[in-house]
């Protein structure tokens, strides 16, 4: 018998941020939502690079982490377990204690999808000369 499968999306967040009229530059994040819900508490990020390692093999990976680069800053002790099966992810979150299941095939072409939008968020920028 098959798990169900638990929903997830992936959103990049992209803004210009200008400290002087001369000094802009592109500011981008990505927002994790599953079952409807943000699976990290507020002065958290995705971990992108993290992320991104995590599709490829089971592990423990901080993929939510404090945004001063510290996952204990925010109290994670512990990453977020990692077990693939073939072609579904499982995430194990110790921390709020949850367990979800992904199809591996709809992450990555999300992350596909947000390459792709960075890449003409940067043209736009460089156009812009920002």
């Amino acid at each position: 018998m098959n798990e169900a499968l638990d929903s997830i999306d992936i959103e990049l967040n992209v803004s210009a941020v200008q400290a002087t009229n001369f000094d802009i530059w592109m500011h981008g994040d990505i927002e994790i939502i599953i079952n409807g819900e943000r699976p990290y508490i507020n002065g958290e990020i995705v971990d992108t690079s993290v992320l991104l390692q995590s599709l490829k093999s089971d592990g423990e990976y901080f993929i939510f982490c404090c945004n001063c680069g510290f996952p204990e800053c925010s109290g994670r002790q512990e990453g977020i377990k990692v077990f693939h099966k073939e072609n579904t992810i499982k995430w194990i979150d110790n921390f709020i204690n949850k367990t979800w299941i992904f199809d591996k095939n709809l992450i990555e072409n999300r992350l596909n999808e947000i390459n792709e939008e960075v890449k003409n968020f940067k043209k736009f920028f460089k156009e812009k000369e920002i």
